[in-house]
């Protein structure tokens, strides 16, 4: 439906989707921003206008060309990225929309006083798949990461998917570093705040031990999270992340990268069951 005009977009249904899938403040302006748009130069989304009748006149300003390079098509393009099965967005996008870049932020922390690990191969497998997706993926990596840290990286990147890789503890703790590179712990759940500044997120992947049972909660601000069943040694880290990442080179569909992830862990010889995802939708392994 390239080249749709705003009464087509009307008739289908278009606004009603959009108040249904991005209905408020938060969700609807990460959108925007997602295409370079200051949703500060447009309407006000407030009460008692309902999130239908505001993507209704939101579409209106971008289709009257209020906004250079961006148009309705651009931003049903963006939108479907985010529900990727969803084929009705796929239809409003049409096939000329371009593709939309998944920002992931790797927030990487190896405390001196902790077991040394392989975070340089984690990142390496991360960036090879950032390079073969053709601009689908841009990656920042923020090593050595401080809790102090992790509010300004989300600020400067606004990820689609946070990935940390570190020391996890068997009580819920994700183990950053302090002014002198030794731990610093911040529960999981602690984290919901500050990722919720950004929500909704598509994924957050804890690839740290002992993550699983604690993850359940991040549902508040991503649509997927990927946590660890119990220990998780180097090798299985990096499987999980070579699958996962090489499928989003290809594919933005967050439950198979999911499960490209556990194909990987099984061809190297390792259970799948060690990682496990969970999702809004109720899917999940």
């Amino acid at each position: 439906m390239a080249g749709s005009t705003w009464r087509q977009l009307r008739d289908d249904g278009a606004f009603e989707l959009l108040g249904e899938l991005f209905p408020d403040v938060t969700s609807s302006h990460a959108l925007l921003e997602d295409l370079g748009v200051n949703p500060a130069i447009l309407m006000p989304f407030a009460p008692p206008l309902a999130a239908a009748d505001w993507w209704r006149t939101t579409c209106q300003a971008l289709h009257r060309g209020r906004v250079d390079g961006v148009d309705p098509c651009h931003l049903f393009a963006a939108a479907s990225a985010r529900y990727p099965g969803h084929a009705k967005l796929r239809s409003l996008a049409g096939d000329a929309a371009p593709a939309v870049t998944v920002r992931v932020l790797c927030l990487m922390s190896a405390p001196l006083d902790e077991a040394r690990m392989r975070l340089g191969a984690e990142q390496r497998v991360i960036r090879e798949a950032e390079a073969r997706s053709g601009g689908r993926l841009a990656v920042t990596v923020h090593s050595a990461t401080r809790i102090s840290d992790i509010l300004p990286q989300l600020d400067a990147v606004l990820p689609r998917i946070v990935h940390f890789a570190g020391h996890g503890t068997d009580d819920g703790r994700l183990l950053f570093e302090d002014e002198t590179g030794a731990s610093a712990a911040v529960p999981v759940e602690a984290l919901t705040p500050a990722l919720g500044l950004h929500a909704p997120l598509d994924c957050v992947v804890l690839n740290s031990c002992w993550t699983a049972a604690y993850a359940e909660g991040l549902l508040k601000c991503a649509h997927t999270v990927v946590g660890t069943v119990s220990e998780l040694d180097d090798d299985a880290g990096l499987a999980f992340a070579e699958g996962f990442y090489t499928s989003l080179a290809h594919s933005p569909d967050i439950e198979r990268a999911c499960a490209a992830g556990r194909a990987t862990l099984r061809l190297n010889g390792h259970d799948p069951d060690d990682l496990r995802h969970i999702s809004r939708t109720g899917n999940g392994i």
